[in-house]
């Protein structure tokens, strides 16, 4: 039986969806959080004060509306209208940052006490007086970085999340104890009862997960992200306490979504009651003829058939050839193993690769080296994949000719 423990109260472990602008209205209760009614349609005017442009005006998250601070609406000859405040139950923020955000340009409240620094978002950090944020958290490889205050996953870096305060490093499938779950980033362990078991995150599909992991119900209608493709012999074994003798671990899934991705031009799992199961689980394709996970040394059967569960191997891996599984930069891979676009004739993939423990802005010589399995050869700097945009004060974003991704580039 699979346990999820969870550090979290109900309330903050609730999954929330914002509406879109447009929506016809006639009241402000009408629209979703971040909205407000104006001319028969919710609209949306900021996310942060910065978007409000100065003046003394302030963001309402709540109505996505640009206020004076005691709620008054400025107006173009300076007086004020409608000061509406929507009530206290609104759901969360999904904003997405823009590709040219760049940096963090959170304001720290009046009563944050202390002097803030100005250091912003995913710059390096001893403690909070070093950011503008006044949010100093922990980092990979016993550093720490500048974070930024938050509601929801979407408004961090694509390797972090959002723990209800501010964003911080994304730990899925890092080990933890099912007893102990606030020892994990989001308070989430999932293992089985009185046993191991490994740190998680919410999603709505497997898309939101690393590389081989699958988006499964861990009880209560809580979708959460557990690696399936790995080896067992028990379904102790597995975060789901469901294992396949030959293909490994599997979970159970309400289509096909919720599996894991593969590598263009290898069949797909599907979802479907198979192997005995009484309802719906990920049924590998009929190509997995073994079971070992990304990151493992890549084996071969009599028939020279790779023994990867996900029926990849790197084999111009450098520290030797090596199972491997398709990425993107938002789902990337799990502990130990980076996103790395890699040249396959005339294809660039993204596939996971071996990775090291030095954080973003490290010196490295090789991108075994860093945890984003990625080393700028340029300024010998760990670097990052920023498809959302975000990069280091002094780094720019900058795509990388031929190989149809971008990297922060000092």
């Amino acid at each position: 039986m699979r346990l999820l423990a969870s550090f979290l109260s109900s309330a903050a472990a609730a999954v929330l969806l914002a509406s879109c602008a447009g929506t016809e209205c006639d009241f402000h209760s009408q629209c979703d959080y971040g909205y407000y009614c104006q001319a028969n349609a919710c609209r949306r005017d900021c996310q942060i004060d910065e978007d409000c442009g100065g003046g003394g005006q302030v963001c309402n998250r709540r109505i996505g509306r640009c206020e004076m601070p005691d709620g008054a609406v400025p107006l173009p000859d300076g007086g004020a209208t409608d000061a509406w405040t929507p009530p206290v139950d609104a759901g969360r923020d999904a904003f997405t940052p823009p590709v040219d955000a760049g940096r963090d340009a959170f304001t720290p409240p009046v009563d944050s006490g202390g002097t803030t620094g100005t250091g912003r978002y995913l710059d390096r950090c001893t403690d909070d007086d070093d950011c503008a944020s006044g949010r100093c958290v922990d980092d990979v490889g016993g550093s720490r970085f500048c974070s930024r205050a938050c509601t929801g996953h979407a408004v961090c870096a694509d390797e972090h999340v959002c723990d209800g305060t501010e964003c911080v490093p994304d730990d899925t499938g890092r080990p933890c104890s099912v007893a102990t779950p606030e020892t994990c980033n989001l308070g989430l362990c999932l293992g089985t009862a009185g046993g191991a078991g490994a740190c998680t995150r919410q999603c709505t599909s497997a898309s939101d997960c690393p590389a081989g992991y699958a988006c499964t119900d861990a009880g209560g209608g809580t979708f959460v992200c557990v690696d399936i493709e790995k080896p067992c012999s028990t379904p102790s074994d597995c975060g789901t306490g469901l294992c396949l003798s030959v293909q490994g671990c599997t979970s159970a899934c309400r289509s096909a979504a919720d599996c894991p991705g593969r590598l263009p031009g290898l069949p797909a799992y599907t979802c479907a009651v198979a192997f005995g199961s009484s309802s719906p689980i990920c049924v590998p394709p009929s190509d997995v003829v073994g079971n070992q996970a990304a990151g493992d040394t890549c084996e071969y059967d009599g028939s020279g058939f790779s023994l990867c569960r996900s029926g990849a191997c790197d084999d111009g891996a450098p520290t030797g050839p090596m199972c491997t599984q398709a990425c993107t930069p938002e789902g990337g891979c799990g502990p130990g193993l980076g996103c790395f676009p890699l040249a396959d004739g005339g294809d660039i993939l993204l596939v996971c690769a071996r990775a090291g423990s030095r954080a973003l802005g490290a010196p490295c010589s090789s991108g075994r080296e860093c945890d984003s399995g990625l080393c700028d050869a340029t300024s010998s700097r760990c670097t990052r994949l920023c498809d959302d945009g975000l990069c280091p004060t002094g780094w720019t974003c900058e795509p990388v000719a031929g190989f149809g991704v971008n990297l922060c580039r000092p």
